[in-house]
């Protein structure tokens, strides 16, 4: 399978990460992947029913809009620079954070998820200065 085929398997999960449905979420994901996740608040998630579960109740929770800014894939990886605006319940505040991961693709689905980014409800979590609005990255 080609770089910009696994290119196309990540673009795909991430719209089932915005729509927040199983079924979507799942044919993008191996039965045994495994998704860490840099802030120790969240210990890695194995499984695609899992994950997919996962991924549902934060869009029910946060209601997050999700967009990929950047792709790079090279034989069976791609990694992604993201940006998501979700919404605190606690405060009805938007919110945002960035990151990115990297992902191990195998037979159309994704294996293994790494997620580098910093979390912290109190704040947005970017990069201090940098024109995001000029580039036209997400919003909140």
């Amino acid at each position: 399978m080609s770089a910009d085929a696994h290119i196309e398997v990540v673009l795909d999960y991430f719209a089932g990460c915005n729509t927040g449905e199983i079924d979507h979420l799942l044919r993008t994901l191996d039965d045994d992947v495994v998704h860490y996740f840099l802030p120790t608040v969240h210990p890695p998630i194995h499984g695609a029913t899992h994950l997919a579960n996962y991924w549902r109740k934060f869009k029910k929770v946060y209601d997050p809009t999700w967009k990929i800014d950047h792709l790079i894939g090279s034989g069976d990886e791609v990694v992604s620079e993201w940006s998501c605006a979700y919404t605190m319940p606690s405060t009805g505040s938007r919110m945002m954070f960035r990151g990115c991961e990297w992902y191990v693709v195998k037979e159309r689905r994704i294996a293994e998820v790494r997620a580098y980014y910093e979390y912290d409800e109190s704040k947005d979590c970017q990069l201090n200065g940098f024109p995001y609005e000029d580039r036209s990255y997400l919003g909140k």
